[in-house]
């Protein structure tokens, strides 16, 4: 059995689904943005006109006359725990909706909810949710699949996740979240070096989940021992993940241990993510690992938190206090402290959409970014149909201005959340 593809029931507008022609309208690509105009019909992308007026309309289709705002592929966050105080381990049924919604209202039109750390019944209790509603067709139609991050974490990189919770990954346990999930975990996150790691890659190799490292002290031995069973992506780099450091070795001198940053930063197999923001890395960090790994390789992740979309104040994450204070940095409340004494982070609460505003004004331009939050991330979990404007593709897009102001998000060709009148169709 495979990973499961969610298939999201179509949410109308208010109007019938006709094909929708959207014209005036600047394309925004991997590489480029160029004038244009976009075809939807019956949820996929029809047609796209680079540089040239549309031809060959549909008869009563509907126009939107973009006014040369951006159209964007929706974005595709792949490790996002919630927001709006809502936790997707905490079990919730609203609650998932409501946080789905809110990174929906923020651009959003392909999450993973992830499930953190947590007791072994509270992580059950929350996958087997997910799974009835997506059976049941209850879940917002951004949802994409599950990222699982933990419990299979060593000790002391393990951030915001609960010490008493972390354990070895046993067959059992990851299986019966496989089965509870029905199918539907994308990627799991565990630490290398924990005992029964390679039987664990394989499991998720094989079903067509992406296991992933993190939350580890892993050398690169132990690293390329997972990636020959199927481990080949990295979550948040710089954070919970151990840079090269000199170590003596058993010859008698001092080397170079590479470590994971080391793993990531030298091997092509390997593809990373990036909390980009402000917090979890600086600039400076970004620029180093895109020009290590380019740009093609490193996609940009929310991690966000349930104080997303909140005002300053105490949440809770993965059974944990967590603070928000003013300007958006997220620590733990747990009491818990990292070697140097200071408190870790306890996840995001800046949008995806919020980062590649920070990109634009750290002067990496727009389309930069955007790859990364987009054709990168639907790459990395194997989804062909999104994260570019493309004949045949899911109709999941953007409208939004230069200054990344989003005006609307929409799924499968239809809206689920607008500001303003720019989606005010008229008959052709």
């Amino acid at each position: 059995m495979r990973a499961a593809q969610p298939k999201s029931k179509s949410r109308s507008p208010g109007n019938d689904n006709k094909p929708v022609l959207f014209t005036n309208a600047r394309l925004v690509f991997p590489d480029f943005i160029i004038e244009g105009a976009l075809l939807v019909e019956s949820g996929s992308i029809a047609a796209i006109w680079v540089a040239e007026k549309p031809s060959a309309i549909p008869r009563k289709c509907r126009v939107i006359d973009c006014e040369g705002l951006l159209l964007a592929p929706g974005l595709v966050d792949i490790h996002n725990h919630g927001g709006r105080t809502h936790d997707f381990v905490g079990a919730d049924a609203e609650g998932n909706n409501i946080a789905l919604r809110f990174h929906a209202e923020n651009g959003v039109t392909s999450m993973l909810a992830t499930v953190m750390t947590e007791t072994h019944e509270q992580m059950s209790a929350a996958l087997k949710l997910l799974g009835e509603q997506h059976r049941a067709g209850e879940l917002h139609p951004n949802f994409l699949g599950i990222h699982i991050e933990g419990p299979y974490f060593h000790p002391d990189k393990r951030g915001a996740h609960r010490l008493e919770c972390l354990r070895d990954p046993v067959r059992s346990e990851y299986e019966e979240f496989w089965k509870v999930s029905r199918g539907l975990i994308r990627i799991f996150t565990h630490a290398p070096e924990r005992k029964g790691s390679v039987e664990f890659c394989q499991f998720f190799h094989e079903r067509g989940c992406v296991p992933t490292i993190g939350h580890t002290r892993a050398t690169m031995d132990e690293i390329r021992r997972v990636g020959a069973y199927g481990a080949r992506h990295f979550v948040h780099a710089n954070n919970a993940i151990d840079w090269p450091l000199r170590k003596p070795r058993s010859d008698g001198w001092l080397g170079t241990e590479m470590m994971g940053m080391g793993a990531l930063l030298s091997h092509s197999a390997f593809s990373g993510e990036i909390i980009s923001d402000g917090f979890h890395l600086p600039v400076e960090m970004i620029r180093l690992i895109l020009t290590a790994k380019g740009t093609d390789n490193v996609a940009i992740v929310s991690d966000s938190c349930p104080a997303a979309g909140c005002t300053p104040g105490e949440y809770v994450q993965g059974g944990l206090k967590i603070i928000l204070r003013e300007g958006g940095l997220v620590l733990s409340g747990s009491g818990s402290m990292d070697a140097s004494g200071a408190p870790p982070l306890g996840g995001s609460a800046t949008t995806q959409l919020a980062m590649i505003k920070n990109y634009v004004k750290w002067g990496f331009g727009i389309t930069t970014p955007f790859k990364m939050s987009t054709q990168v991330p639907a790459r990395i979990i194997g989804e062909q149909k999104k994260g570019v404007l493309r004949v045949g593709n899911d109709a999941d897009l953007i409208l939004l201005d230069e200054q990344v102001r989003l005006y609307s998000t929409i799924i499968a060709g239809q809206c689920v959340s607008s500001k303003g009148d720019i989606l005010q169709m008229q008959a052709a």
